[in-house]
């Protein structure tokens, strides 16, 4: 009596593993509400890792030689002058300045 429950048993158990183990058949989603989300979140998850890879992780060090920069400079005056004493800028010269 003993072995023929130990074999149901053991028979069950393979039944239920197997039906676990076993996959079951792909079904084809042809539905584009999650499609399309799907394939935006890839893009913008392998360009956020291209980001982060070649991010430019290096020390700054152009910064405290900004910091001395300024300290060299004179103090300008806080007033409004015209254009013979404005200095030279990147877009041109300036007819009025602070």
């Amino acid at each position: 009596m003993m072995r023929r429950l130990v074999v149901a048993v053991a028979l069950l158990m393979a039944v239920v593993m197997a039906s676990v183990c076993i996959p079951r058949r792909a079904e084809a989603v042809d539905n584009l509400v999650y499609i399309i989300p799907a394939a935006v979140g890839g893009v913008v998850v392998v360009v956020l890792i291209i980001a982060i890879l070649m991010a430019n992780r290096s020390d700054d060090n152009e910064l405290p030689l900004v910091q001395q920069r300024r300290l060299l400079e004179p103090e300008k005056p806080s007033a409004v002058r015209l254009a013979p004493h404005c200095p030279p800028s990147p877009g041109g010269i300036a007819l009025v300045c602070w």
